[in-house]
């Protein structure tokens, strides 16, 4: 009769994607430790992506509540939740998507004196939607010496980079931000698309896979179906 395999041998969860980065990589991952900031349209695309993709320990910062309006684009949530924190019915859910992985639900808004929980991370994945918090990521990353990746959305189009410490700053690409008078209009694909593609980023800021996206920012029009990217230099 002949022996039973051992465990590790049958496929696993990452069994397919191990298979493009390999075991190193996947480990990598399982070590890492990711803050996201902000459970909302972006969140829903970016947050069940990384731990999905093995993230050992995942921190989402939020401190909204599910409203009707969200629901278009915020597909961690349903016509249930309405009125009830964002950030812990992420985390409950993704606990459920991934039990090996620490999964840790904090409500609150980052500010640029964050810097303390910031330097517990190794990427910094920023998925708010108002230019103050995009300021104090900023601020709290630089100081902290840790990457982020950000994104903006507006109706059919996105925008995405990647900052690294000592690289071009956010500041720079947006020298005057200003918030807007009133709530975007948004299709929900494309929180959905930029909010993976920045879980893509932090895979491959982790790993040391591939080219990651510092220095160049991407500029995707789904409606026109075309993508454009600009090359950053230093000012």
């Amino acid at each position: 009769m002949p022996a039973t395999p051992p465990v590790s041998a049958a496929p696993g969860q990452w069994h397919r994607q191990r298979r493009i980065m390999g075991g190193a990589g996947q480990e990598r991952l399982a070590r890492a430790r990711v803050l996201v900031v902000g459970c909302g349209g972006l969140g829903a695309g970016a947050i069940p992506a990384l731990t999905a993709a093995g993230i050992g320990q995942l921190t989402l910062l939020d401190d909204d509540v599910v409203e009707l309006t969200n629901l278009n684009r915020q597909t961690l949530f349903t016509a249930q939740d309405i009125g009830q924190p964002k950030v812990e019915l992420a985390a409950r859910r993704m606990r459920a998507l991934s039990p090996e992985a620490t999964i840790t639900a904090l409500d609150h808004r980052l500010t640029g004196q964050d810097v303390e929980l910031v330097a517990q991370h190794d990427v910094v994945v920023d998925c708010t939607d108002k230019a103050a918090s995009r300021q104090a990521i900023s601020q709290a990353c630089r100081e902290a010496e840790v990457p982020w990746v950000w994104a903006a959305i507006d109706g059919w189009t996105a925008v995405l980079s990647v900052f690294t410490p000592g690289g071009v700053p956010w500041e720079q690409v947006v020298p005057n931000p200003t918030e807007a008078p009133e709530p975007l209009d948004i299709l929900g694909a494309t929180p959905a698309l930029a909010g993976a593609w920045q879980a893509a980023e932090t895979v491959k800021l982790l790993t040391g896979t591939g080219q990651p996206l510092a220095g160049r920012l991407a500029v995707v029009d789904l409606l026109q179906a075309d993508i454009r990217f600009v090359e950053l230099h230093q000012g």
